[in-house]
């Protein structure tokens, strides 16, 4: 979604919850963070493991992430690839990739150990994502 998309889900109920957020004290926020559900915690825990590394302020940015994706994504069920299926997926957009800069059929199929076959049905498949992506449907 681009952000002027996401900005019409953005409601100010949102908006005032996240300002009210940042203006509480640490004590206070950690208290706030520890009433929500368990399972919202464990993903602000590995936000935030994951932003250490990235940002001034991890602890802040997780909770702040977790909060908005629990706003767009709370109470519906939501499919999330697995990490086996997202490899593949990204394997496959690479090959696209690679194949559109020049790379031969046999050398991504040794490269990635597929088939030829294998390669041309990745880069037909890819070919029309791409083409949905960028086309509108007229029918």
């Amino acid at each position: 979604m681009t952000e002027q998309q996401l900005d019409a889900f953005a409601g100010d109920d949102l908006q005032q919850l996240l300002t009210d957020l940042d203006q509480l004290q640490p004590e206070q926020r950690n208290e706030a963070i520890n009433r929500i559900p368990a399972q919202l915690q464990s993903l602000i825990a590995l936000f935030e493991s994951e932003l250490k590394a990235h940002v001034k302020q991890p602890e802040s940015l997780a909770q702040r992430l977790v909060i908005e994706l629990a706003h767009y994504l709370g109470g519906i069920q939501t499919y999330i690839p697995r990490n086996d299926r997202l490899k593949t997926m990204l394997r496959n957009i690479a090959i696209y990739n690679a194949h559109n800069k020049g790379a031969s059929i046999r050398s991504l199929a040794d490269q990635h150990r597929l088939t030829d076959v294998q390669i041309y049905n990745i880069i037909k498949e890819q070919t029309l994502a791409e083409r949905a992506r960028r086309q509108y449907n007229l029918f």
